[in-house]
């Protein structure tokens, strides 16, 4: 029954935030209340989104950091000399551990300390480290995009986004969290014409950690005038380097670790193993995940066709540093769109973003253009459906990649016209 009570409020806070922008805006009650447009048309949703999160957090039965747990275990048989991949539960206080499997090449346990900690002091001080880096997010959002916002509603927004994916993500304790914190420090660093460097070697570390974060390449490759050799020649070395090391030092393990990623699960959906008409293509043949995985890559082209065509459409128009902000908006969406497996903590790093497309909406849903406003109703009503579920989002069921579709088609058209009308 708490279940259905449960739909039922998220129902009525969707319809609620509806009727809440009918009169806030065509009706122009936001002028007669002095919070900013920018936190007032969201207002609701944020709510309903922050109650829907403590009424899941507070029903949990089962323990958290699933994630980390693993990563934690595999260290601590690591320093026993027992294998991480095959014995990382025997230690007494991983027995209880969720069942995964570790699958980090093992020198990233060579970097980790966190055998050095006893397991329950371990899983505070995880817990406190995540809690900054949440707060870091929303700092460093509102640097890279110069946005006016407040750091509190950064946090906030970024949180409690794409259905509550963040907070799973954050529960799980998952190393992406720190992965992608880098990664938006590595982006702060690309738009700096001396430390520009560093983007490539900290991208090479994260894919060492995680190969899909070699797809944010396609960043530079998107945004720069002319292709950067000299990056692109500092992420392979360093990243080769890595493996290379890896190999020398611990090369006796590669089977184990190779036999270990066969367990990875299908991730978020959408699963184009499921249509029918694609079945022959791959049953028999290969997996189902690894189906869903090609299909997903083969999306690229088609991807940069779009966004190199819509570079051109917006050249000169706009300021360099806005085209480029326009640019990476949209690269960083497709780099999320293409992921060959999307997981909930994916979204940590496109809820940074997603922050930079919510704000453009509300400076332009006030725009004298009919078809911009039109576009803006059409992006916040988006954010609406993100920001209200009655639980956060788990693995198997993704609205949330649907939804990034649309904000890509949406936030692509809101530039396109905004470029139209100062022309």
């Amino acid at each position: 029954m708490r279940n259905e009570l449960k739909i039922l409020f998220s129902e009525i806070t969707l319809y609620s935030s509806y009727l809440s922008l009918f009169f806030l805006y065509f009706k122009n009650f936001y002028k007669k209340i002095k919070l900013k447009p920018v936190y007032l048309f969201i207002l609701l949703p944020i709510i309903w989104s922050l109650i829907a999160n403590f009424l899941y957090i507070g029903g949990w039965e089962r323990d958290s950091l699933w994630d980390i747990n693993v990563v934690y275990c595999a260290d601590v048989a690591y320093s026993t000399g027992a294998d991480p991949y095959r014995d990382w539960f025997n230690s007494p206080e991983c027995q209880e551990s969720t069942p995964l499997q570790f699958t980090y090449l093992k020198l990233v346990l060579d970097a980790l300390p966190f055998a050095s900690f006893e397991y329950d002091f371990f899983e505070k001080i995880w817990v406190s480290f995540l809690v900054i880096i949440t707060i870091f997010y929303g700092f460093f959002t509102a640097k890279l995009f110069k946005l006016e916002t407040n750091i509190i509603f950064n946090i906030i927004f970024i949180v409690v986004m794409f259905q509550g994916a963040n907070v799973v993500a954050l529960q799980a304790g998952n190393i992406s969290a720190v992965i992608y914190f880098l990664v938006l420090i590595a982006i702060l660093l690309l738009q700096s014409y001396k430390y520009r460097s560093l983007f490539f070697l900290i991208i090479a570390i994260a894919s060492f950690v995680k190969f899909h974060l070699a797809l944010l390449l396609l960043i530079p490759f998107v945004l720069d005038k002319k292709f950067d050799f000299k990056g692109y020649i500092i992420f392979f070395l360093v990243l080769l380097s890595l493996f290379f090391l890896n190999y020398i030092v611990h090369g006796n393990f590669i089977n184990q670790w190779v036999e270990n990623l066969a367990y990875v699960d299908w991730g978020l959906g959408p699963r184009f193993s499921d249509i029918s008409f694609l079945q022959p293509l791959w049953l028999g043949k290969i997996r189902d995940v690894e189906f869903n995985a090609i299909v997903k890559v083969l999306l690229i082209p088609l991807f940069l066709i779009n966004i190199f065509y819509f570079k051109t459409l917006i050249k000169n128009k706009f300021t360099e540093e806005e085209s480029n902000d326009f640019l990476l908006v949209l690269t960083s969406l497709i780099f999320i769109l293409v992921l060959p497996r999307l997981k909930v903590y994916d979204f940590l790093f496109l809820s940074c973003i997603a922050l930079k497309i919510y704000t453009d909406c509300i400076k332009d849903m006030f725009s004298s253009d009919r078809l911009i406003k039109a576009i803006c109703l059409g992006i916040l009503l988006l954010f609406y459906s993100l920001l209200i579920y009655w639980r956060p989002q788990w693995d198997g069921s993704n609205n949330s990649y649907y939804f990034c579709f649309g904000l890509y088609i949406l936030y692509q058209f809101l530039i396109y016209f905004r470029c139209r009308r100062s022309a």
